[in-house]
């Protein structure tokens, strides 16, 4: 059986933050790496790995995933609709490049 490796972008998020503590639960802390483009939450501050990471840098995101090994990605970097109202086009963007990148 193959260990699993994940990695959440968008983790310092309201959503990151609780589906990365629940992750490190079932898969050892270990095994579940945090990144996100601000710092990270304090709530995830010595429970497990976290990189600074920008979803919009496809580059440095694979050379993370080639080497930490990942197995999984969840993407949570996203512009959400009270952003995105005031610039679709920045939302646009980010939301549909950055899962393009993943």
């Amino acid at each position: 059986m193959t260990k699993e490796k994940i990695l959440v972008i968008g983790a310092s998020g309201q959503i990151g933050v609780e589906l990365t503590l629940a992750l490190r639960k079932i898969y050892g802390e270990a095994n579940v790496i945090a990144s996100d483009l601000r710092e990270q939450n304090p709530l995830l501050q010595g429970t497990g790995p976290y990189v600074s990471l920008d979803v919009m840098n496809k580059e440095m995101l694979h050379v993370q995933v080639i080497r930490q090994g990942i197995t999984q990605i969840y993407l949570l970097a996203a512009i959400l609709s009270a952003t995105g109202e005031k610039n679709p086009s920045l939302a646009w963007h980010l939301n549909m490049q950055g899962l393009l990148n993943v």
